[in-house]
């Protein structure tokens, strides 16, 4: 009897010791997963166990910066979710580079989540905070052609980790059918699901708002855009649903 007690004991001390590492080691990982400095849109992904706050992060290309919660009214990212976000600050398309950041404090290397730079004459002034971080190492740049995609498991880090991405995997997640696309006239946006309450936004190629309008109780909307620029155009719808976003192309 006194055996078959001591076995439970240390049975049980195994399983509590089990329980305790594995709720201390659990932890968010939110790391930028798609980056398209055309269109300044970045896709987030929580490669962590436990869902992350994201409302109070920060999205920094100096010297712009922007708080998250300003982009979208997603404030939770769950393990293994993605997010979408239509950025409010411009990227520099032929060089240059991106940060998250936890927090406001720009440099301090424990605030920053991820860092790319991509070209070949940029000129960072990130990347010391990003090396200090051991997100990235000194001197390299992404030189595919963008958009780009991190190809990594969430713990590697570095320009080997980064790809270029093709239109069709950056919006194949989407919920939203835009046509027809190309159009000069009118665009009929389509929802998967009924939009109860929501928004949709357009923004150009160098990210300024051109059109907003409330959505409520559709699955579909329908934009004049014969006086708008011909050009590339982001849409974003967000609702209860999430948000999505998709490119427009206006002739």
């Amino acid at each position: 009897m006194k055996k078959n007690y001591l076995l439970k004991v240390l049975l049980m001390a195994i399983i509590s010791t089990t329980l305790s590492t594995t709720t201390l080691f659990a932890q968010e990982n939110v790391r930028i997963l798609k980056a398209d400095p055309n269109t300044n849109s970045i896709t987030l992904k929580n490669f962590g166990d436990v869902t992350a706050t994201i409302s109070g992060y920060w999205f920094c290309v100096r010297p712009q910066y922007a708080q998250l919660s300003s982009m979208t009214t997603v404030t939770t990212l769950a393990p293994g979710a993605e997010l979408d976000v239509a950025s409010s600050i411009n990227f520099p398309v032929s060089s240059g580079e991106f940060a998250l950041y936890s927090s406001s404090g720009f440099g301090s290397s424990a605030n920053m989540l991820d860092f790319l730079q991509w070209g070949t004459g940029a000129s960072p002034s990130r990347e010391s905070v990003a090396v200090a971080a051991g997100l990235w190492v000194a001197d390299t740049f992404i030189t595919v052609s963008p958009p780009f995609q991190y190809n990594g498991d969430g713990t590697q880090n570095g320009v080997a980790n980064w790809s270029t991405l093709g239109i069709d995997d950056f919006e194949e997640s989407s919920s939203l059918r835009l046509f027809p696309n190309p159009s000069s006239t009118i665009l009929n946006v389509e929802f998967k699901s009924v939009v109860a309450e929501g928004t949709l936004q357009v923004y150009d190629i160098l990210g300024k708002q051109v059109y907003a309008q409330s959505i409520s109780s559709n699955i579909e909307a329908q934009i004049d855009v014969s006086e708008w620029e011909t050009g590339l155009y982001l849409i974003k719808v967000s609702s209860e649903n999430g948000q999505n976003i998709k490119r427009f192309i206006k002739q």
